[in-house]
């Protein structure tokens, strides 16, 4: 009873017509549900864009109002890797993970890569990686599809990486100005180690924060975000699906 295609579309044009001037546009994953590569090409078109040039992207969005606006894309637990990275950067990283950065503007935006289970793993190409990209305490943006915190809601936090304290270790005492996740289906706002951590209504179906599955079809959320001098500021900006 929910149309994911409409509700991503819609939360698109309202960015283009509402949001004013903006740098570039981050999804946290899980870009289609069946990882197949008809539906990233779809994905792709609706975007009016192509695969990407690098591994880390960006995507360029040239439709629904937009022309040329990057566009970053994580990967999540229903987006198979290979497909993922053959349709939407032309090439497949070793260990089909995506543990990258980026920089922008004196900020480093970091993606960590979870995994494609529906719960996360602290691997030790993930753990490496997060530990030498802040190791010069630039600051730095983390990204991800799973979220770090518990949210609320039993099942849900049952999808926690079994390693979480070594992630924690890894990021304890950084330059780390925001974490975003996504998975969750739900809009939250924890922190982790002192740092500010936040997730977002899908463009699919949410859930309730409570022990119980329990799915709800309300109208989608997306953040604009804002660093300066390394503080960050965030303003929720939900889309009407009508």
């Amino acid at each position: 009873g929910y149309s994911t295609t409409w509700a991503l579309l819609s939360v698109l044009r309202h960015i283009a017509k509402y949001a004013g001037t903006i740098d570039f546009i981050v999804s946290t994953g899980d870009l289609v549900d069946g990882g197949t590569d008809a539906e990233y090409q779809t994905f792709l078109g609706m975007l009016g864009a192509q695969a990407a040039t690098a591994i880390t992207g960006p995507l360029i969005i040239n439709a629904h109002g937009f022309c040329n606006v990057p566009m970053y894309v994580m990967p999540g637990n229903h987006d198979k890797r290979s497909a993922f990275f053959r349709n939407l950067f032309n090439t497949v990283p070793e260990g089909q993970l995506m543990n990258t950065s980026f920089e922008y503007d004196h900020l480093r935006f970091v993606c960590v890569d979870w995994g494609p289970e529906g719960k996360a793993v602290a691997s030790p190409l993930l753990l490496d990686h997060v530990g030498s990209t802040l190791r010069d305490g630039m600051p730095t943006v983390l990204l991800m599809h799973h979220h770090v915190v518990p949210v609320g809601s039993r099942w849900l936090d049952l999808l926690l990486a079994d390693g979480l304290d070594q992630f924690v270790e890894q990021i304890a005492g950084r330059n780390v100005v925001g974490v975003f996740s996504g998975h969750t289906h739900a809009t939250y706002e924890k922190t982790l180690c002192g740092f500010p951590v936040y997730g977002l209504r899908s463009t699919c179906f949410q859930f309730v924060l409570q022990d119980e599955l329990l799915c709800c079809l309300l109208p989608p959320h997306y953040r604009v975000v804002c660093i300066e001098n390394s503080v960050l500021t965030t303003e929720i900006i939900e889309v009407p699906l009508y």
